[in-house]
Parts: structure tokens; sequence; C-alpha cells
């Protein structure tokens, strides 16, 4: 998560895009936190993963 972190501070696009995504997943209703946590996740991949290739 502070890979993550460290991607959201000085990117404006990620951070709006990560919002976004939250704001959206907040409005369903989930059993289980962790199932709203799991539908974040090819965001945060994809976010990661740009960094480990170094567009960062």
């Amino acid at each position: 998560m502070l890979r993550l972190r460290d991607r959201l501070r000085p990117d404006n696009a990620d951070r709006k895009l990560y919002a976004r995504t939250k704001r959206i997943l907040a409005q369903r209703v989930w059993r289980h936190v962790q199932d709203y946590a799991d539908a974040k996740t090819d965001v945060i991949e994809d976010m990661i993963g740009r960094i480990d290739v170094g567009k960062y």
C-alpha cells in the first residue's frame, strides 16, 4: 500500500481515478468489507504495475 500511496501523491490523474473508483464502489451494499477492497484490486494493480515497468 505504500507503493500505491507513493504513486498517488504526485500523480493527479491516478489520484482522481482512484477516488472516482472508491466513490462508485462505496455506493454499493457490500456483504463483507473485503468484497469492497477486492473490487478495487484491478485499479490498484494497474497503477502499481506502471510503477514496476518504469512508467512512474
